[in-house]
């Protein structure tokens, strides 16, 4: 079981010990070695706060994960759940402050149940875990299937080709997160950021 701590983190599988919000990267790595694989993601594919021009293109990019620097690539397996990491905003980008939890089988039921306060967010259908979040829930932004549950720090998310009902990617944020200079928003750039700008155009 892996357990979601709104403000505080993670507690890893098996035991393994607590992913807390505001670690530093090393301190992470420790604790990300109990996992069945553990690799780095692709340098090529690591963009930093210098590859943008504009705060709030940064921002856009590290709300959807696009945006990670090179000391936050790796990406930690546990059974069929993958994790990764990333640090803060600007003056926070060596702590960490967003976590993305997904199911290895998108459509699937995790053998690893993701737990927050006794419910299963991968293991329910998706309405029946809206149903007990606590308000205000409101649609993603970025995709209006997704939901945001700001006063948790977590967006849940579905690939939109899946067929299935239930969640299968959640993304947890830890605030303040370092974003502050850029907008009031936590989930979504409020200044209309594009985290493709200057990297894909």
């Amino acid at each position: 079981m892996l357990e979601y701590l709104p403000g505080i983190g993670v507690v890893l599988p098996d035991g393994a010990g607590t992913l807390r919000f505001g670690t530093a990267p090393d301190e992470v790595g420790v604790l990300l070695t109990a996992a069945t694989r553990v690799h780095q993601g692709m340098q090529c594919m690591s963009l930093t706060r210098a590859d943008y021009t504009e705060l709030r293109h940064a921002h856009d990019a590290w709300l959807s994960g696009v945006l990670f620097d090179p000391v936050w690539t790796t990406i930690a397996t546990f059974d069929d759940l993958v994790l990764t990491v990333a640090g803060g905003g600007p003056g926070r980008p060596d702590r960490l402050a967003r976590i993305g939890i997904d199911l290895h089988r998108p459509g699937g039921v995790s053998t690893t149940p993701v737990v927050w306060d006794g419910v299963d967010l991968f293991g329910h259908p998706a309405q029946d875990v809206v149903s007990v979040l606590p308000a205000p829930t409101r649609p993603s932004a970025q995709a209006p299937s997704d939901v945001t549950v700001e006063p948790l720090g977590l967006r849940l998310r579905r690939p939109p080709s899946a067929a299935g009902d239930r969640w299968s990617q959640l993304v947890l944020l830890g605030a303040p997160d370092g974003w502050e200079p850029c907008c009031a928003g936590t989930f979504e750039c409020a200044n209309g950021g594009d985290g493709l700008v200057g990297i894909f155009r």
